[in-house]
């Protein structure tokens, strides 16, 4: 799929999740990189089965190299569900992420925590039906893993090797891709990066108030049953059936709990820069705040982002990845990115101001996956930015399920 001389992204429509297959020019052929594949039950789209055969049908089935960035079902239930698929497939290479080592205790234990809370939240929210559905949902993405997981750590059955990567790890020629050269950002081993869920005040692109009537960018601290257009409210007091209903909430922590497991499982995500013939693009997973401020806050890694020729957008572009300062640091006009979104689960997904900014940065470079109009799937919500245009950006062309970014190499 890669012309000579060029290297092609390829960002597939699944719904909400990712799959992105990445075609270098080596040698007179073309190896090929497959990160991710998955979708979310509650945004799925069902268009998976049509892009793993279109991944049979691109590489003839010959992948020098999978990554699989974290343990969420959008990014994971692909190789699950069309595991008989991928068993078929000629496979060099397999990253993990060193939360996945079996042979690490430090891993093991995390892991068997992890598993032990998601069970239990899942049998909370199984219970309770009027529990916060996107809650519920994020619990959900956390939950059936396990065949994927298991299929991807033994190697696909094929004698793939398996790496579980860590950040500062780097690799040359992986895969035996001459030239290729990959520094690995995350995830870190840090326990206190890995807590650093959200990022700090001034590190996310939000509005507290609305400027021109969008409604969906605007941060509300408190749920709507707590919210009031009254200007008296009993002399500024709760009514005893509201004091009641919030030390019930106080001491129902569930949500909570559940927004967090999902923040940590993110911030484990495998992110890599891809380095090959004077080009480096960057892939970041689901990295949240305390997976980048692993290294966007190390001197000696300064020089990466201003040198990224192209982003792929962490989270689906919401608001708790991309850190301000990482965004900005990347040089203006002078990468394309790309974005795997959607509005269904979450409304609150993509990000709006974080779209327009990216839209800036790029030099209008960028392109959402839900620009692609497929029937039945959700498209765009009417407020959303960047407008999608009448033609798209130079370098990108588009499919039947997929969006393709061109990009030369350098000298």
């Amino acid at each position: 799929m890669a012309p000579n001389g060029e290297i092609t992204i390829r960002m597939y429509r699944v719904g909400f999740g990712d799959c992105f297959l990445v075609s270098l020019p080596v040698a007179g052929e073309t190896r090929y990189i497959l990160v991710d594949c998955g979708v979310h039950t509650r945004g799925d789209i069902h268009s998976l089965k049509e892009v793993v055969a279109n991944i049979a049908s691109v590489t003839g089935r010959k992948l020098a190299v999978v990554i699989a960035t974290h343990a969420h079902q959008d990014h994971l239930a692909g190789f699950a569900k069309y595991a008989d698929e991928f068993t078929k497939f000629e496979i060099g290479e397999v990253w993990l992420p060193w939360t996945w080592d079996p042979k690490n205790p430090a891993a093991v234990q995390l892991q068997a925590k992890h598993a032990a809370l998601a069970a239990e939240l899942t049998a909370h929210f199984a219970i309770f039906a009027d529990a916060n559905s996107a809650a519920a949902d994020a619990v959900a993405n956390l939950t059936g893993n396990a065949t994927a997981i298991a299929l991807l750590k033994s190697g696909f059955g094929v004698g793939a090797t398996v790496r579980y990567l860590t950040a500062r790890d780097e690799l040359t020629d992986p895969a035996d891709i001459k030239g290729l050269a990959v520094k690995v950002l995350g995830p870190p081993d840090s326990e206190d990066f890995l807590a650093q869920m959200n990022p700090p005040a001034g590190q996310h692109y939000l509005r507290l108030t609305s400027s021109n009537g969008q409604k969906g960018t605007s941060v509300q601290p408190f749920p709507a049953r707590w919210r009031t257009t009254r200007t008296e409210l009993n002399g500024g007091s709760l009514t005893a059936e509201e004091e009641d209903r919030l030390n019930e909430e106080a001491e129902t922590p569930a949500d909570e709990l559940a927004f967090a497991l999902d923040k940590a499982r993110n911030n484990e995500s495998v992110v890599t820069l891809l380095s090959y013939r004077g080009r480096n693009l960057l892939f970041a997973g689901d990295a949240q705040y305390g997976n980048w401020r692993g290294w966007i806050e190390d001197a000696e890694l300064n020089d990466i982002l201003p040198q990224v020729n192209f982003y792929k957008v962490a989270h689906h572009g919401s608001v708790n990845a991309t850190p301000k300062d990482a965004l900005e640091a990347m040089t203006d006009g002078e990468f394309a990115a790309m974005v795997s979104t959607q509005s269904t689960p979450w409304a609150s997904i993509p990000r709006v101001p974080l779209m327009a900014r990216l839209n800036e940065k790029t030099g209008k470079r960028m392109v959402r996956s839900d620009w692609l109009h497929v029937k039945d799937a959700p498209s765009p919500l009417p407020k959303s930015l960047p407008p999608q245009a009448a033609r798209l950006p130079a370098g990108f062309t588009k499919g039947t399920l997929w969006f393709d970014y061109v990009l030369p190499l350098g000298g």
